[in-house]
């Protein structure tokens, strides 16, 4: 009776609502998406369990009525591409990114392009009439949908979430992270930093669980989270055989470490066709899921086309736990001996000659964590027979926000508060850092706006803001500034002092150098842009504005200023095309 009266209720309050479709929401549209689906190799699994996946797919194009866009790697179904062809036949647009490296189907070729980046294009993505999307860790393949362990996402789309995918698909949406409902979406190579990093974080803040799935890891940085967990509860189960990574973590206490036991491979000459745990998947907390086509390795970071997903929803991490659990119990535990890792050695750092230092000799790794928020580096040193070794002397696959070694602030490193690790997670030598670099941390904390000049001049220390902007109001209110953060390349922050006189800034002293990002900090927030001369092209300060915004979306500040950030982001007019010029021209 009582069920009754509910849905007499909504339909007498229907009539009143009314919905466009930019109201449409992922909830509104089904309670159940995003679905969740797992491909389920092995020689006795029912047929119809097998091709869940497939039939899913096939579903998708064949209901298809107006367009359908493609990422694809690997691509070799028959069926699939048979469903394809059918869909073109009846007037369904076809467009589909490929990898060159990758031989496709002479059928399908008119309909593709390549992707034009250096690395591999290796996301797997379909979209139906810009609507419905499905993606994840498996390619369009019959063995990968049938014989590996994959995972992939189905949600839907309103018309304006479907501008903003197709811009982050074609590697132009203005911002970093893309977020559609829960779900969180970063691209690499382009944000390849911040993916590792959103990885790392998501580690380093886990509470009490972390179980993984995993094709190939060779990110050591990813192995330190690990390894310094407040908790030690961690269960990674890998490809087989296991990645170098995945056996040194097998030594630490409270790390399981398994391999995979897929053995459903292809009669076929040809290696990897089959039998592969091919997913890139990480729940944490049992409420947190990272899955995408993102390897935990430096070529998907910085050479390789992938997506990183990220969601929060209890339902979800449900059903990747259930995937993790049924992988592993066909999986078998990789035995390590806890004393391998354990070092003789104590490190010491000697700021006078930017150089750590250690006691004994011998073949090992080590850590170094220097800064904060955003502004931080976590850099890996690989130890031989040195006794000593320069702060900047650290590996590739180091994490950072920006730039690379050269933006790397090693003079005064000391002042942004180090702390040393070993491989097992032991906390060596840390310095804390200065009271200048906790000031500057208090100020980066705070909800963050950007807003470039109309007119800046650096050697005078003035600039102009545009009397047009939608933060012009809450300038205006808040009391002045109390100081100003100067960037400069391979520099710590500087700090100066600031006045306004009729609506221009100035700042204590002038400002030399050819590229840099300014933070206006007031008692409540902070504003940033950042400044070039006309000839300069190294784009890190284009990166630390990026950063800030990723870590200012992370810190779920309030976004009321949405319209100030398009127009410091989006190609003016163009509101999903990221901007070509960010910074204010210098005069």
């Amino acid at each position: 009776m009582n069920k009754l009266i509910l849905i007499l209720l909504v339909f007498l309050f229907l009539p009143t609502c009314e919905r466009t479709e930019e109201d449409i929401s992922l909830f509104w549209e089904d309670e159940l998406y995003p679905k969740v689906f797992f491909s389920y190799p092995g020689r006795f699994v029912p047929i119809g369990k097998k091709r869940n996946v497939r039939d899913e797919i096939l579903r998708i194009i064949r209901e298809t009525k107006e367009s359908i866009y493609m990422h694809i790697y690997s691509f070799d179904d028959p069926e699939i591409e048979s469903e394809l062809l059918k869909a073109d036949k009846r007037g369904v647009h076809l467009e589909l990114m490929g990898e060159w490296g990758k031989t496709y189907p002479n059928s399908i070729l008119p309909f593709l392009k390549y992707w034009k980046g250096t690395g591999l294009q290796h996301t797997k993505v379909l979209v139906s009439d810009r609507s419905l999307v499905f993606l994840g860790t498996g390619n369009f393949t019959y063995y990968g949908l049938e014989q590996d362990h994959n995972g992939y996402l189905e949600f839907k789309l309103n018309g304006r979430e479907w501008g903003n995918f197709y811009s982050f698909l074609k590697e132009e949406y203005p911002f970093p992270v893309l977020k559609i409902g829960e779900l969180e979406f970063w691209n690499s190579p382009l944000e390849g930093n911040l993916i590792q990093n959103r990885l790392l974080d998501s580690v380093l803040s886990s509470r009490h669980s972390i179980r993984y799935l995993i094709f190939d890891h060779y990110d050591p940085i990813l192995s330190s989270g690990f390894t310094r967990a407040n908790h030690r509860s961690i269960s990674g189960t890998y490809n087989r055989p296991v990645d170098p990574e995945g056996d040194i973590l097998s030594g630490i206490p409270g790390i399981e470490i398994l391999e995979d036991g897929n053995e459903d491979i292809l009669d076929d000459p040809t290696i990897g066709k089959g039998g592969l745990l091919h997913h890139k998947t990480m729940i944490l907390d049992d409420l947190e899921v990272l899955t995408g086509s993102y390897n935990y390795s430096l070529s998907a970071r910085d050479s390789n086309r992938e997506i990183l997903i990220a969601m929060k929803d209890a339902r979800i991490a449900d059903e990747f736990k259930q995937e993790w659990e049924n992988i592993r119990n066909k999986s078998k535990r990789v035995e390590s001996f806890e004393s391998e890792l354990r070092t003789r050695n104590t490190y010491s750092f000697e700021p006078e000659n930017d150089q750590i230092c250690r006691s004994n000799i011998q073949t090992e790794d080590s850590f170094l964590e220097v800064g904060f928020a955003w502004f931080r580096w976590i850099n890996l040193y690989l130890w031989k027979e040195e006794s000593c070794k320069s702060i900047t002397d650290y590996e590739s696959i180091s994490s950072h926000y920006f730039g690379g070694k050269n933006e790397f602030p090693k003079d005064g490193t000391e002042d942004l508060g180090i702390r040393h690790f070993s491989r097992s997670g032991e906390l060596g030598f840390s310095f804390p850092k200065s009271n200048l670099m906790a000031e500057f941390e208090s100020g980066i904390l705070k909800p963050s706006f950007f807003l470039r000049p109309s007119q800046f001049l650096g050697a005078g220390g003035a600039w102009v803001f545009p009397e047009n902007s939608e933060l012009k109001d809450l300038l205006l209110f808040e009391n002045s500034p109390k100081q100003v953060w100067i960037l400069e390349r391979s520099k710590l922050p500087q700090k100066l002092g600031i006045s306004v006189e009729d609506s221009v800034f100035y700042t204590s002293e002038s400002i030399s150098s050819n590229a840099g990002v300014v933070l206006v900090e007031y008692e409540n927030f902070g504003l940033y842009f950042c400044y070039k001369s006309i000839n300069y092209n190294l784009n890190w300060p284009e990166q630390v504005l990026f950063a800030i915004y990723n870590f200012r979306e992370a810190s779920s500040f309030p976004d009321q200023y949405s319209k100030s950030n398009l127009e410091y982001f989006a190609e003016p007019g163009l509101p999903n095309r990221r901007r070509k010029n960010l910074c204010v021209i210098s005069l």
